[in-house]
Order: structure tokens, then sequence, then C-alpha cells
């Protein structure tokens, strides 16, 4: 039996993109609800701490940044296109978010099968390239769950924008390579240098 609260508890707006929210949606949301410390109150009638966590402890207080990507998730997870593309215009840089298993908004997007969120995602730069914490990119979860929508928006982006190597990967030998390089151009200017003298 699942819990009658479920669908407005504030635990899943702050901690959307927490991964830890799988487990207390498993044991308490899913299970043994009638000992959530949230639910509890709320049959009580007395006001429920946002920061109550269902096993009855206070959670620190959470950066602005953390709530910001909270939001976020929760948005991209109700599907609220228009919730969703306001958070990225007030600044939020949707393409450096990531969940603690490596989820990124464009990959949310596609978990919930939503096309627009896919599209809007890719318009403000979200890496379609980018893996999760099991190597899997957006590509390969529209292809697991059969989103055929998500999956053809991900390969025309991915075609026409192709995976880079990240240039700098190894910058002592990109440094090395270019120290030699000039100290071959600098030995043969000498060696044409009509200024140096005859005997040398």
């Amino acid at each position: 039996m699942t819990c009658s609260h479920t669908t407005n508890c504030q635990l899943y707006a702050q901690f959307a993109a927490d991964a830890s929210l799988k487990l207390w949606k498993q044991h308490y949301c899913e299970g043994l609800f009638d000992q959530c410390a949230r639910y509890q109150l709320a049959l009580e009638g007395k006001p429920v701490p946002l920061t109550l966590l269902p096993n009855g402890k206070m959670v620190e207080r959470r950066s602005k940044e953390q709530i910001s990507a909270s939001a976020l998730f929760n948005a991209i997870q109700k599907q609220r296109v228009g919730v969703v593309r306001s958070l990225i215009k007030t600044g939020m840089s949707s393409y450096e978010l990531r969940t603690e298993d490596g989820m990124t908004p464009l990959m949310a997007s596609v978990t919930v099968g939503n096309a627009e969120l896919v599209k809007l995602m890719l318009e403000y730069g979200c890496d379609p390239h980018a893996t999760n914490g099991e190597g899997k990119r957006a590509i390969d979860l529209a292809k697991a769950s059969g989103f055929t929508d998500c999956e053809q928006i991900l390969q025309k982006h991915m075609d026409s924008n192709p995976f880079r190597k990240n240039t700098q990967a190894a910058p002592a030998t990109v440094q090395a390579d270019a120290e030699s390089e000039m100290n071959e151009v600098v030995g043969f200017l000498r060696r044409l240098n009509p200024f140096r003298s005859r005997e040398a």
C-alpha cells in the first residue's frame, strides 16, 4: 500500500535530485508509511517541517544551489515544461547539474519520456554524450525505455554535434610536443640567420 500523502509531500520537491529519495520511497512511501515521521505529524494536524526526514531526523540546511537543482529535477519529474523553462532562464546552468548517480537534467527528461523537455535541455546546452554512473547516455536510456521520440531527437542532435575528445586531457604531452616543435623551428632559423658569425 502507498502513502496517501505522496503526491503533495514537500520531501519530493526538496530532494528530487537526491538518490537517497528512492530508498525513502521504497521503505516509507511504498512500504511502512505509517512509521514515517512526516506522515504521523500530518495525521495529527501539526505542521510538518520542510527539513524533517521520514526517520524523524532533521536534514542539514541545504545551499541555494542544491535547492535550485532539486526544484529543477522535481519539475522535470512532474513534466512541468513551463516551470523547467523558467528555472533555466533565471540562471540555472542545467548542463552542469548531476545527481549522485550521475543523472543529468537531460537524462531525467528522457526517463519521463517527454520530448519537449529533451528539446529544451539540448537547446540550453545539456551534453547528450554525457554518461551516468553506469556509463549510459541519455540516448541509451531512451532506447531502453522505448521512447522513440526522445531517441530520434537525441540521435539527430548527436549527429550534428559529434562527440569531441577533451584536448586538454594530456596537457604535459601536448606541451612537450609543442616545445619540441618550437625547438626545431628555432634551430632552423638560427641556421638561416644571415647575421651570425661565419666562424661559428
